[in-house]
Formats: C-alpha cells, structure tokens, sequence
C-alpha cells in the first residue's frame, strides 16, 4: 500500500512552550482501517540569512548552541515571533539583532523543513546584499561572535566539518547561485 495521507483522529498534549509545542497524535493511514501513532513537535518556523558584504565576504555568527553542547558556526537567524508573522520581517529583524547590519536588499531563497520526520518547522531562506552597518541588539543571555568568510573559506569549513548546522549548510547551497565571481 502507498500512504497518501494520514488524518489525525486524536490528539495528546505533550507540552507547549515559547518556541514549541508537542503533541502524540493517532493518525488514520489513507481512507483504510489502519491507525498509528506520530508524535510531532510544532514551531512557528523561523528565518536564516545568508548576508553578504560589499567585499564578497559572508558574515556568520559563532553561539553555543545547548542542545549540541557546543559553539556552532551560523548564519544569523531566528524563530518567527507568531503565528502569521511576515518571514521577510523576521529575517530583517533577525540580521540586525545577530549580525549588526541591515541590508538594502533582501532576497528569498524558498525555505526548508527542518526534519520533516517529525518536526513542522520551515525555515525560510534568504541572501541579503548591500549591507549597512547598525548595531547588534542581542538578548541578554545571547552571546555572539561575528566572524567574516569567502564563499571559498565557507564551503571548505562545511566540507571539513566546521559548519554543522543544517540551516546555514541550505542557505548557503541555495545562494550559490549568487555567489559566482565572488
């Protein structure tokens, strides 16, 4: 049989935070006598931004991250704030708290499912370019480090496992395109 859809047709409330919320849900597998169980966490979804300097360089952050339990190599990037909240808005607010700088322009890249096995959350992807210097407005337990990269530099710490983190692995993949004779 090929699964076409799963209908929940119950529901468990597991937990529901700041930044998710889980559930353990029993699904109907198409239109069948077939039933399983999914459990499934659900965010609002966020944005990552892959901003580029005037000179080529790309701009990345360096945070500890606790569910890895180490610093990682990012781009900037953050949670949505609600339901319904424009992604080009997160992403603009999100480049100048992290990376200090604002961007004359924005441009999407699509988005990503972060690990649609049993996460809904999308991150949505963006190259911003003609970059001007702000100030970052971190959070008051946020510690950030900005670090500077050529495309060449970042696919080389990507290959050699110094960047990790899937969502500045996709947002780099996806603005290739834009990085050529940079």
């Amino acid at each position: 049989m090929s699964i076409s859809v799963e209908k929940m047709i119950d529901r468990k409330e597991i937990m529901t935070g700041r930044v998710l919320h889980v559930t353990v849900d029993t699904v109907r597998i198409n239109d069948s006598d077939i039933t399983s169980t999914r459990e499934a966490v659900w965010h609002h979804g966020a944005s990552a931004i892959l901003p580029l300097t005037d000179d080529g360089r790309i701009i990345l952050v360096r945070q500890y991250r606790y569910a890895a339990s180490q610093p990682m190599l990012e781009v900037p990037a953050g949670k949505i704030e609600m339901d319904g909240e424009n992604p080009d808005i997160c992403a603009s607010r999100e480049l100048e708290e992290e990376a200090g700088v604002t961007c004359g322009e924005l441009i999407s890249l699509g988005f990503v499912y972060t690990s649609p096995g049993f996460c809904d959350e999308k991150i949505y992807l963006y190259l911003a370019r003609q970059l001007k210097q702000s100030k970052q407005h971190l959070d008051e337990d946020e510690f950030i480090n900005l670090e500077r990269y050529t495309p060449k530099e970042m696919e080389q710490l990507i290959l050699d496992g110094g960047i990790m983190d899937a969502k500045t692995i996709a947002c780099f993949a996806k603005a290739r395109p834009y990085l050529r004779g940079v």
